[in-house]
């Protein structure tokens, strides 16, 4: 009998799940939407019941298209979102809908004098704190919710949810550990942190953390009526899906850098124990998968979301690919304009909660398009941003994520970072990614190149670099200048 895996990735706007065969290849995936409400401003939550409802959607679909191999399924593994709270009670039901990784509700708090805080933070090589991190959130809700506050009984991320959902059991793993309140080299909880809060009630309330391989639970009586797959099938803990998608584009090797071109822009490179260093104020430090192994993270809000707001309110939904072959003939720099993509307001690789975006230079002679070149340009220019943050690394980006698709958008930033974009065969390397790690975890041999058959290398024209280089001042000095505004503007 062949071996199959399970593959189940939880995302912000969709749910994935995937069958993956032994020798690491994809055999079927399907996808449905979730919805992300937004109550009122700043708010970003989900549904955790409409969460698991439609992991459970997902799944039967897949059973439904593969019923042939669907009783060779020995493990399930799922990646997900990070950061935010996804809270349940002593009876395992939610508190509330759970609050994401980009809600800005709490960002007052975070207004305040952190920074003693924050160097803490720094001392132990935890994320510094942001409004979308677990312990502002429930500092949040101490204040505002006093009655859903002592409710809490663990504090969970996405994966976490789903895996309790499955098996019944409360656990995590180093990389969600990572994104907030754990000293990465240690892998315990820095409760110092929840004392200088105001929040030491929830100590205790942070799940056991294991390694991403082990075994959390086995599928329940309960989860097999639901998914239709076998009661007691181990289940692995799983990883956060940045680095799942790392794992996936096999960047594990110092230096080795990749970015995610999702709904947010995830600019990372891997780096050995030794290159860690906590002089940081922005962006993160998490753990490999594997042991020894750290990502350097900037994470800007805004990734194939903003353009996305662009097609949708500038656009009128037109097609991708016809406003492609319109953005095209528009010259390097659009013609004078300037977008700052900053319409969830930013955390990398600078931290402003009342950031927001803009088109600068805008004249009668210009078109919608050439708004749309702009709106690309901001977001590679937001890389070129984050990457001069980070450690030089090697040369060249591995690229996932939905807006690595575009030809136009990976040429764009490979001119103006001057450097080659590598796009990976797979569109799901998160899927790729868990689907590696259960092959370790049952003992397969580790594929060393995985997912390197059939990708595409965007070079870099040095002459358009140059150009994007001198584009790069004026968007960070526009950006200088106005800044000032963002602030004033909610008063």
């Amino acid at each position: 009998m062949k071996k199959v895996f399970l593959v189940i990735d939880s995302g912000t706007t969709k749910i994935k799940a995937a069958l993956i065969a032994s020798n690491g290849r994809e055999i079927d995936m399907v996808s449905e939407c979730i919805t992300t409400h937004t109550p009122f401003l700043g708010a970003s939550e989900m549904d955790m019941n409409e969460v698991w409802q439609t992991v459970c959607k997902a799944v039967c679909r897949l059973h439904q298209n593969n019923q042939s191999v669907w009783n060779n399924i020995v493990g399930v593994g799922v990646t997900a979102q990070g950061d935010g709270a996804w809270l349940v009670d002593k009876d395992g039901n939610p508190v509330c809908d759970a609050i994401l990784w980009n809600d800005t509700r709490a960002k007052a708090m975070v207004d305040l004098d952190y920074d003693a805080i924050n160097k803490m933070c720094a001392g132990y090589c935890t994320t510094p704190l942001f409004a979308g991190a677990a312990p502002i959130i429930l500092k949040w809700i101490k204040a505002n919710h006093p009655d859903k506050y002592e409710k809490i009984h663990m504090v969970l991320h996405c994966k976490d949810w789903i895996n309790f959902k499955m098996t019944g059991q409360l656990a995590t793993d180093w990389t969600d550990a990572s994104t907030s309140l754990t000293d990465i080299f240690t892998n315990k909880y820095v409760y110092e942190i929840l004392d200088a809060l105001d929040i030491a009630e929830t100590k205790g309330k942070f799940p056991q953390i294991l390694s991403p391989t082990d075994i959390v639970g086995r599928i329940t009586p309960q989860a097999m009526k639901q998914l239709h797959i076998k009661a007691g099938t181990p289940v692995i803990v799983g990883a956060l899906d940045v680095i799942a998608v790392a794992v996936g584009c096999n960047v594990t090797e110092s230096g080795e850098k990749g970015s995610i071109l999702g709904t947010t822009l995830c600019n990372y490179v891997a780096l050995d124990r030794q290159d860690v260093k906590n002089d940081y104020s922005v962006g993160s430090i998490l753990c490999h998968t594997k042991k020894g192994k750290y990502i350097r993270l900037m994470a800007a809000l805004s990734g194939a979301s903003t353009l996305d707001w662009v097609q949708r309110e500038i656009l009128n939904k037109e097609n991708y690919a016809d406003i492609e072959l319109k953005v095209a003939k528009i010259p390097i720099g659009s013609q004078g304009v300037f977008y700052h993509p900053y319409v969830f307001g930013e955390r990398a690789p600078f931290r402003n909660d009342f950031a927001c975006g803009g088109f600068y230079g805008i004249t009668a002679s210009h078109t919608k398009y050439h708004l749309a070149r702009a709106a690309y340009e901001g977001l590679a220019l937001s890389m070129y941003d984050c990457y001069n943050h980070l450690p030089q690394g090697k040369s060249g980006i591995n690229v996932a994520g939905g807006a690595s698709q575009s030809d136009m958008l990976c040429q764009i930033i490979s001119d103006c970072l001057g450097q080659p974009v590598i796009r990976k065969n797979s569109k799901e390397l998160g899927i790729t990614g868990i689907g590696e790690m259960m092959r370790i975890a049952w003992g397969f041999s580790e594929i060393t190149n995985i997912s390197d058959e059939d990708n595409v290398c965007f070079k870099p024209n040095y002459t358009n670099h140059m150009k994007y280089k001198q584009l790069y001042r004026t968007f960070i000095n526009l950006r200088q200048y106005i800044a000032p505004f963002w602030e004033e503007r909610m008063m």
